[in-house]
């Protein structure tokens, strides 16, 4: 243990026959759990020790900070980093040794968890977005930024599930529900700069690799994350971009920071993109790509429609239905968000004839929806 410990020495009378009540981590003894000492309910994480010590970060705690642990929705290291912090030498009998009052901040980055740990591998993230940017602190994050994340994460999982699934290879593995592949339940939100944090459907975290259906989730995520490798390190003048598929541009476009505002960069990660721990960060410079890559290619291969019809087939689980009986004499399979279900669900009820603004894929008419209205009868 050769740190030195910043902060104010103090008795270490108060641990003195502490008794410990949940162990969370054991591996070779305790390394993580909650006791009862004199002063409050504690949470002790080993963090050093040699042949005659071992030094432990104590935090209070209570049954709800251990609930949160145990269920994903907060780090080990979000739970240490508190106001009330010790450091605790005690011997290997766990007999108190020396004691000190500090800060999180001043303890060496090496002896902490790392940040975003959490209790079990299995409740990783599957998927997390974080905005960074000056001032996006707890209270002051604005609401378009929070927006900003929870849509984009979901929407450029929901583009990437149609380009994985549009393919004729991979048609036999789709489900008939695509949408628990992207309308995933949040996890947990983190400040000191904003993050959302998604779990995977249910049970699915812990059983994911054990059924063949929730490999899909492995798919959509394989594929996000080559789309993203490929878009950093662009330079200028680089097409690269211009060959992946319109849905993977529209993706990575809900990824990438606007290039004015508060938030300046993204970073990308989870366990579904198959990258470990790794995370992804995303700037302005690689919007800039993005935006000008998604550009060309709409230019190619998109137009703007506004046709009239009869919204039939409509899948409420994938946003999606055909227009029928349309005015430009084609059926066009529709995909809408989930701003305008209402509209759609009350033309497909009442079939009402409406009108549609979006953009048309010419070599499949398949129209992105942006905008639908009822057209009145003469």
């Amino acid at each position: 243990m050769d740190w030195n410990i910043k902060g104010l020495a103090c008795s270490s009378s108060d641990f003195d026959g502490f008794e410990i009540q949940s162990i969370l981590i054991d591996v070779d003894g305790p390394r993580l759990f909650s006791a009862q000492t004199r002063v409050c309910t504690a949470l002790f994480m080993l963090v050093d020790e040699n042949e005659s010590s071992m030094r432990f970060v104590v935090v209070p705690t209570d049954d709800r900070m251990l609930a949160k642990l145990e269920s994903g929705s907060l780090t080990v290291r979000a739970a240490l980093d508190q106001p009330l912090l010790w450091v605790l030498e005690t011997s290997h009998s766990f007999c108190p040794k020396n004691a000190w009052r500090t800060t999180l901040a001043e303890l060496p980055e090496s002896i902490l968890p790392q940040k975003g740990r959490m209790l079990r591998a299995h409740l990783q993230p599957a998927f997390r977005l974080r905005a960074i940017g000056e001032g996006l602190s707890a209270g002051t994050v604005p609401a378009s930024v929070i927006r900003q994340v929870v849509e984009g994460a979901s929407t450029a999982l929901r583009k990437t599930a149609a380009h994985v699934f549009k393919e004729p290879s991979k048609q036999g593995r789709a489900s008939n529900s695509r949408r628990r592949l992207y309308d995933l339940p949040v996890q947990h939100f983190a400040y000191n700069s904003f993050e959302v944090a998604f779990s995977l459907p249910n049970t699915q975290q812990e059983r994911l690799l054990q059924d063949e259906d929730d490999a899909e989730m492995f798919l959509i995520g394989n594929t996000l994350a080559d789309a993203i490798i490929r878009s950093t390190g662009i330079k200028d003048g680089d097409s690269t971009l211009e060959t992946l598929d319109i849905e993977l541009l529209e993706a990575l476009e809900k990824l990438v920071p606007p290039l004015s505002g508060t938030v300046t960069e993204f970073e990308v990660g989870g366990t579904i993109l198959g990258q470990a721990d790794k995370s992804f960060r995303l700037d302005r410079d690689t919007s800039k790509h993005v935006k000008r890559a998604l550009q060309s290619v709409r230019n190619k291969e998109e137009k703007t429609t506004t046709p009239e019809g009869l919204v039939s087939q409509m899948d409420r689980d994938n946003l999606s239905f055909t227009l029928r009986q349309t005015s430009d004499n084609r059926d066009h399979v529709c995909a809408f968000s989930s701003e305008i279900f209402d509209e759609v669900m009350d033309a497909f009820v009442h079939e009402n004839r409406v009108a549609i603004s979006g953009r048309e894929t010419l070599k499949n008419g398949n129209i992105d929806v942006s905008i639908l209205n009822k057209v009145n009868a003469d």
